[in-house]
């Protein structure tokens, strides 16, 4: 397969880890490819399946060839329907992880979770994401949903454990200042600086005591 050089060959080989979920007959165009392409219309402003594949039928033959597509135009709209309905989506967010962090450290990943936006239904509140992004690499190096019945704590310790920590500074709301999310950063080799609000009135009570004036000893007053 003959591949441009530069970032687009790093990220199809990052994306070629996706397990391919589709029958062997289903499979005339490259899954690697095809998920190629709909990160770069996603990167490029489009916003839903339809869009990707407007964007798709605009490359030319050679651009496809030079990512793996013998054929002269992308897939029809149901093609890709199916692809992204059994699409694993956890080994995509690895992948796209992976491909964003290279070998580049992460240096301070900031985590947050979020309500995707559109995704809530009369059935459902919604996809709830939770992203570790670097801010030294400008991009999200990991990425779960947060399950229906848990919470943000639990998917952070998920999330952390999918992450490299060595020499990594983890920063997050004060929902994350959890004795074990800490441990767990520690173990790892990393950092953290989280925030302590009046929901934890013991632990901001120790940390000004620990840090704030110290007070005489005994009561005395040192001497001028």
């Amino acid at each position: 397969m003959s591949l441009v050089a530069g970032q687009v060959g790093s990220l199809w080989h990052a994306l070629a880890s996706v397990p391919d979920h589709r029958r062997a007959e289903g499979r005339r165009y490259p899954l690697a490819s095809l998920l190629l392409i709909a990160v770069a219309a996603l990167l490029s402003g489009r916003r839903d399946q339809l869009g990707i594949v407007r964007w798709g039928r605009k490359l030319t033959a050679d651009a496809l060839a030079s990512i793996g597509i013998s054929r002269a135009r992308v897939p029809a709209p149901s093609v890709w329907c199916e692809l992204f309905k059994g699409l694993d989506i956890d080994a995509l967010e690895r992948a796209l992880g992976d491909w964003v962090r290279g070998e580049q450290p992460a240096g301070h990943v900031a985590i947050d979770g979020k309500r995707l936006r559109g995704s809530a239904t009369a059935k459902s509140t919604g996809v709830h994401l939770l992203a570790a992004f670097s801010a030294s690499l400008q991009g999200v190096i990991g990425q779960l949903a947060v399950a229906p019945e848990g919470n943000e704590i639990t998917a952070a310790l998920q999330l952390l454990k999918t992450l490299s920590l060595k020499d990594v500074i983890i920063t997050g709301d004060a929902i994350f200042t959890q004795k074990e999310i800490c441990r767990t950063i520690i173990d790892g080799s990393g950092d953290y600086f989280f925030t302590v609000k009046d929901n934890q009135p013991a632990l901001k009570a120790d940390i000004a005591l620990a840090f704030g004036p110290i007070p005489p000893l005994c009561g005395m007053v040192a001497p001028a």
